[in-house]
Parts: C-alpha cells; sequence; structure tokens
C-alpha cells in the first residue's frame, strides 16, 4: 500500500470520526462546534495584549533611556564646573549609575525581542489552525455530500428533457 493510500485511508477515518462526534453531539449551532474557531479566537486575543504589552514596556523603557542620557549628559557637564570634591564625587556616582541604568533599559528592550518571537509563533499557529479547520471542513462537506441525491436540476439549460431521457433508451 502506498504513503497516498495509507493518507487517503486515515483522513477517511478520521473524517469518519469527526462526522460521526459531531451527529453526536448535534450540529445544529451548538458551541461544541466551534472549538477550533474559539481556541483561534483565544490565541488571537493572546497575540493581541502580549504585543500590546510588549509596545507599552518598548515605549516605556525608551523614554526611560532618554531622560538618563540628558541627566547623563547634564552630570557630565555640570562635573566640570562644580569646585566642590564632594559634588564632583557625586557627580562621577551618578555618571556611573546612569551607565548602568542605560545598560539595564538596554537589557529590557532586548529581551522584548522574545515577545516579537511568541507573536510570529502564535500567528503561524493560527494561521495552520484556520488551515485545518478549512481543510477538515471542506472534507466533512465532500464527506456529507457523497450519498446525497442531486435532485431536480434548477438552472434551465441544465435541464434533460424526457426526450432525452427516452434517447438514452432506445
Amino acid at each position: 500500500m502506498s504513503n497516498v493510500e495509507t493518507l487517503r485511508r486515515d483522513l477517511v477515518e478520521i473524517v469518519g470520526e469527526l462526522h460521526a462526534a459531531l451527529s453526536e453531539i448535534g450540529s445544529e449551532n451548538l458551541p461544541q462546534t466551534g472549538i477550533v474557531s474559539n481556541a483561534r479566537d483565544r490565541l488571537r486575543y493572546i497575540s493581541s495584549l502580549t504585543e500590546q504589552a510588549a509596545s507599552q514596556t518598548l515605549h516605556a523603557a525608551e523614554m526611560i533611556g532618554d531622560n538618563l542620557h540628558q541627566q547623563r549628559d547634564m552630570a557630565q557637564r555640570l562635573r566640570h564646573k562644580v569646585r566642590s570634591p564632594q559634588a564632583r564625587a557625586f557627580l562621577v556616582e551618578l555618571d556611573a549609575q546612569h551607565a548602568q541604568s542605560l545598560h539595564q533599559v538596554s537589557e529590557i528592550i532586548q529581551a522584548q525581542a522574545f515577545q516579537d518571537l511568541v507573536g510570529q509563533v502564535i500567528n503561524k499557529l493560527m494561521q495552520t489552525v484556520e488551515k485545518m479547520e478549512s481543510s477538515l471542513a471542506h472534507l466533512l462537506l465532500e464527506a456529507e455530500n457523497e450519498g446525497v441525491l442531486a435532485g431536480p436540476q434548477v438552472r434551465r439549460e441544465e435541464q434533460v428533457s424526457q426526450a432525452d431521457i427516452d434517447n438514452l433508451f432506445d
């Protein structure tokens, strides 16, 4: 048996199981039938919240970094103008603390790159779930319509006349 045959058999079994499960729970407007949509909506919500939080964190970190740069520049300018040894020592210490704080702000900004990766993974998962949902829905509809009779033709150009049917038997 080829891989394609095995895959087809497995898909037919999956579709059969899904069909049976949907029949069991009743597919008429029950929330259970929207499980995939519900999961996708939740992922979208999580992605949105994490993106918003990351944006707020980055914005705050950038503002803190800008303030620290301005304070550090001012402290360096003042250090050259101040004559008091205590004030100079304080400004030197302040400069060192600003350098350390700027490094920590930089670490925060770099750590936010992780959020970008998480968002990309969540978005990729949502796309995969949507493709799976679409494919499974297509398979379910296809399996559902296999045993359905076609019924009368509604379009005039597709209708067959009694004479055409009689000609088939002659």
